[in-house]
């Protein structure tokens, strides 16, 4: 095979060149969210995109009612991408959970973020019995055997009848009492009404916070009925449990449209704590009882 002249080299050379400043501005126009308008001649439009992260297998994740994908091992979130500026309608739901939606904003070159929570429809509750025995009847002539407590059942009682100690003020940044606070994420209960606020840089301030390039210091839980206790749900910073008068709920701090509520229990004879991080339990007079999550 012989090899090209040189005048097909520096030809071949020109019209690289050429196409290389044709395609490149419009690679990057494409990268920064441009695309075609076909309804006007030679004009691009902004586009922005949905994430939308569900933490699970098995969820069947909405875009204005057209089902985008149902969730696996694997991919348990979507990202849409060229949606044109608008509101969208998100809607997460799986078999024998509480379904979960939201309406949310798409802005030009702009990546719109959610994280849908799911409880389920029936939750398991169950029991801690104060002694081991309960159904021991075994008996001697002189008395009956005495009945072991339940270390499970002494050790959360402790956590509820605990009176916790009062914030120092020696800092300014020391949490308030009647507040929870969890990177750097703070939520305080002012007179039955949550407050929640971000003390972190601003470059690194949580999505549900921001809407486009706006971002508000302070959001404010809407409930049905005034907060009596909260706390963080177990490994989110978006999300919280709530007592309010007639039962127990989840409730997500992202207001950018109706906060989602979800109820765990009802009755509002229920006090409850999170220990160790993760595990939920309840309180009723001298019934304790854990929850799964």
């Amino acid at each position: 095979m012989e090899p090209l002249s040189r005048r097909k080299r520096v030809s071949y050379f020109v019209i690289l060149t050429i196409v290389f400043f044709i395609v490149s501005p419009l690679l990057i126009l494409y990268a920064k969210g441009y695309r075609p308008n076909f309804g006007e001649v030679f004009k691009l439009a902004l586009t922005g995109g949905l994430y939308i992260s569900a933490d699970e297998a098995g969820v069947s994740i909405y875009v204005n009612d057209n089902l985008v994908r149902k969730t696996n091992i694997v991919q348990k979130s979507i990202f849409v991408q060229d949606l044109k500026p608008g509101t969208y309608e998100i809607k997460v739901s799986k078999d024998d959970q509480q379904s979960w939606s939201k309406s949310l904003k798409v802005f030009p070159e702009l990546v719109t973020e959610a994280r849908p929570f799911l409880v389920d429809t029936e939750i398991t509750i169950e029991e801690i019995t104060r002694f081991l025995n309960t159904s021991n009847t075994a008996t001697t002539s002189s008395s009956t055997k005495p009945l072991a407590k339940n270390p499970e059942y002494e050790n959360v009682n402790l956590i509820f009848t605990t009176i916790p100690l009062k914030a120092t003020t020696t800092k300014a940044t020391s949490t308030p009492p009647n507040a929870k606070s969890i990177r750097r994420v703070t939520v305080e209960n002012k007179a039955g009404e949550l407050h929640v606020s971000w003390a972190g840089e601003e470059d690194s301030i949580p999505y549900y916070f921001c809407e486009n390039i706006d971002c508000k210091k302070e959001i404010i839980i809407k409930t049905p009925s005034l907060v009596k206790s909260h706390d963080f749900f177990p490994g989110r910073d978006d999300l919280l449990i709530v007592r309010l008068e007639d039962g127990i709920y989840v409730i997500e701090i992202d207001d950018r449209s109706k906060q989602n509520i979800q109820k765990l229990v009802s009755g509002g004879e229920f006090d409850f704590k999170i220990i160790d991080g993760g595990n939920l339990y309840i309180k009723s007079g001298l019934k304790i009882y854990s929850v799964s999550l």
